[in-house]
């Protein structure tokens, strides 16, 4: 990762966030220095505020592909799942944090299917993804528990889902849950995703 260079957008109304650093008790390295700058505009990095686009297929035309959570618990799924999400779409989730007990959204996969990653000279690459906070891009076929993390301050947490302009799979339904303890589950995660480093 040496140069890397990464925007990493506050959470509505935080006032903090912070970057984990975690060593296991196998062979030492010479650790990392980090350079940091405030921005006041995040328009141009991967963790961008994305964009909404309007769902095709319904009626009235003009649906965005937004959802405001503010229920406790429940589901959320990518368009027209089980069946084919369409193409060319960005879709958010915003969490509403109703309380500032409530430290995070524990979200465990029901169906995960998007388009498989693709390989490059850099690594691996998801065209379709599912973007979580602190976890990274997700895409293929996954089955995780996984608990985005609230920044200090927050009021709202957003999830990003992307599609190109390839076909498109089942989609995802993921369950999800806002809790007050962020730290007895631990993380689950199978087959393919990509993400960057640990944010909460």
């Amino acid at each position: 990762m040496t140069g890397g260079i990464y925007e990493y957008p506050f959470q509505m109304k935080a006032d903090a966030f912070r970057l984990v650093f975690h060593s296991d008790n196998s062979t030492s390295h010479s650790g990392f220095q980090i350079s940091y700058k405030l921005l006041s505009s995040c328009g141009n990095g991967l963790y961008w505020d994305p964009p909404i686009s309007l769902i095709p297929g319904l009626f009235p035309s003009n649906v965005p592909c937004f959802t405001q959570v503010s229920e406790r618990k429940g589901t959320i799924n990518s368009p027209y799942y089980p069946h084919s999400y369409p193409n060319n779409l960005d879709c958010v989730y915003e969490f509403m944090r109703d309380s500032p007990f409530v430290c995070g959204v524990r979200m465990k996969v029901v169906s995960f299917e998007l388009d498989k990653p693709v390989d490059t000279q850099l690594g691996g690459a998801c065209l379709d993804f599912f973007h979580a906070p602190g976890c990274g891009f997700l895409c293929g076929s996954l089955r995780f528990i996984w608990t985005a993390k609230y920044q200090p301050g927050a009021t709202s947490l957003k999830f990003h889902f992307h599609s190109d302009e390839k076909i498109g799979r089942s989609g995802f339904q993921i369950a999800f849950e806002q809790t007050y303890d962020c730290t007895s589950v631990s993380t689950q995660r199978q087959l393919h995703s990509y993400t960057r480093p640990t944010l909460s």
